[in-house]
């Protein structure tokens, strides 16, 4: 006789759900991630500007505003991008959260499976017992 978990389906569902909220948490790490190297670009391309347009002397007024104006839109960028870095970050917390509760749910899905063996396993041992103890009383009986 083996032993047969009642709720393995469950189980099994719950590991798939624990394996899904993993592979979430790692998409919006990898969006948080991609999204700090941005961040990161456009603080460069931003400084770079920045120092150049004290060395470049500027023929007319039309380039320093052209320069001007895509230093404002690398400002503008960098905003969009920490306003994103914001959301994801919130985004991974909450995926964080699920993931614990989900991990929360198989481990007590285990640790009901692990009750049950048990179980079976002293069910065994006593029917064991059982048949050792009736062996031993026919043989002292003959």
């Amino acid at each position: 006789m083996t032993f047969e978990f009642s709720l393995e389906s469950v189980l099994k569902v719950r590991k798939h759900e624990e394996k899904v909220q993993k592979q979430k948490l790692a998409e919006k790490l990898n969006k948080k991630k991609d999204l700090n190297e941005l961040k990161e670009r456009l603080a460069k391309k931003l400084e770079n500007h920045i120092s150049g347009a004290d060395s470049i002397k500027f023929v007319n007024l039309h380039d320093l505003q052209r320069q001007q104006q895509y230093i404002n839109e690398l400002h503008e960028k960098v905003k969009k991008v920490n306003n994103s870095l914001d959301s994801i970050k919130a985004a991974v917390e909450q995926q964080r959260d699920k993931l614990a509760e989900v991990h929360k749910k198989r481990h007590i899905m285990e640790k009901v499976k692990e009750g049950e063996r048990e179980l079976f396993l002293e069910e065994m041992n006593k029917q064991q017992r059982k048949v050792m103890d009736e062996v031993a009383t026919q043989t002292f009986s003959k």
